[in-house]
């Protein structure tokens, strides 16, 4: 896997640490049955699949198990970028990414932990 994938596997990490700590608002939310899902970012040059499980722990990997329930579009260095600095990259310049859901559990997912990607 290439410089998507490590920027995911860092990203992963966060996500991971989020999930841990707000599992109370995620059972309120209706989120405690939204895992296992996948979420599969696209460049110009490179893909990857970050899944996460039923128990929260996540994954990185070249293609989904089951198909994605979210599809991040965005240019390869903007992404990286963007995964790499998390949280802190608060003010971004360039246009956001492209965002496509494919079930509502996604959307909901990827709302509560966008900001843990950088998103």
């Amino acid at each position: 896997m290439g410089q998507l994938a490590d920027a995911l596997l860092v990203a992963g990490r966060e996500v991971e640490a989020r999930l841990r700590t707000h599992r109370r608002e995620m059972s309120k939310e209706g989120l405690s049955h939204a895992f296992p899902q996948s979420w599969r970012f696209e460049t110009e040059s490179e893909s990857a699949v970050l899944r996460v499980d039923r128990r929260g722990r996540v994954s990185v990997r070249a293609d989904a198990i089951e198909p994605p329930a979210v599809i991040v579009q965005w240019a390869h260095q903007s992404l990286v970028e963007a995964l790499l600095a998390g949280r802190s990259n608060e003010k971004r310049t360039e246009p956001p990414p492209a965002v496509r859901f494919t079930s509502d559990q996604g959307r909901k997912a990827f709302d509560m932990l966008r900001t843990s990607l950088g998103l």
